[in-house]
């Protein structure tokens, strides 16, 4: 049985690190190229791998280049992808600024994260993880497997207001930035993660838990990151509080890498930036 079964989006990121992010109508030639792996559910199902968790990942991808790359990729990072469905749809593409303080703008081409997709009759696992970048129908079934399993079950709700608000919930942790829950509307969940970029996160019961420090080189993937580090966390057993702050430390040590998928670190990693607090 997996710790942590990740529902969600695998993309193939196209990224331009550029001086500074464009203004509206401007063009900018100076930025270098690169091609990585990324995707929501797929960043954070490696977040999770790379800390430890047996990790099993339930996606789309399409039949071309992309899609071989970024499934072989999560492949090589741990993940189990035996979930992963193939379909008639090109891969999900994001196309990424980075500007050179680490601030970022993405535009995603969801293409095959479009497709509906369910964990396997039967799967069990101690957590459960999806996403706004998938329909309504994969967030619901995720949640409905670990309801038969009597798994923990975690939504990102991101991209904002993707996700029905009475289907999220439902779920036993909510993870959101402020504009992602003034999306859910005027009766936001009781369990609430609520991230605040540099200046931490809020818990369901108010605690607030400050930012670990962090030399800010690429901000991609941190709330994946976090999300990864929450659902290994819990996996383990650790209470709310202490799986956040393992999320936290995750992202810490990840922006101060470039790219998503690559910049997600180690467990070992992770305790040495805890144990530096």
């Amino acid at each position: 049985m997996p710790d942590v079964v990740v529902c969600g989006s695998m993309n193939m990121d196209v990224i331009a690190f550029a001086r500074r992010l464009p203004r509206p109508g401007e063009t900018l030639s100076d930025a270098r190229l690169e091609y990585a792996p990324g995707g929501k559910g797929a960043n954070q199902a490696v977040a999770a791998a790379r800390l430890g968790a047996h990790t099993a990942f339930v996606g789309a991808c399409g039949n071309d280049a992309f899609g071989r790359s970024v499934r072989a990729a999560i492949e090589a990072a741990g993940v189990d992808t035996g979930g992963v469905q193939v379909v008639d749809q090109p891969t999900g593409v994001a196309l990424i600024v980075v500007g050179e303080d680490g601030e970022n703008q993405i535009v995603v081409a969801p293409g095959a994260n479009r497709h509906p997709s369910a964990p396997p009759q039967g799967t069990s696992a101690r957590v459960w993880v999806t996403q706004g970048e998938t329909p309504a129908d994969t967030a619901g079934a995720t949640l409905a497997a670990a309801r038969a399993c009597g798994g923990v079950a975690i939504v990102n709700a991101a991209p904002a207001g993707r996700l029905p608000a009475e289907l999220v919930r439902g779920f036993d942790v909510v993870v959101v930035n402020q504009t992602e829950l003034d999306a859910l509307g005027d009766d936001p969940p009781h369990t609430v993660v609520l991230t605040l970029g540099g200046d931490g996160a809020r818990l369901p019961d108010g605690e607030l838990l400050p930012p670990f420090p962090a030399q800010v080189v690429d901000t991609t993937g941190a709330g994946d990151a976090l999300i990864g580090g929450l659902a290994a966390g819990l996996a383990e057993g650790l209470p709310l509080a202490a799986a956040v702050r393992l999320g936290m430390a995750t992202a810490a040590v990840s922006i101060e890498r470039a790219g998503a998928q690559a910049s997600m670190p180690t467990r070992a990693e992770v305790n040495a930036r805890m144990s530096d607090r």
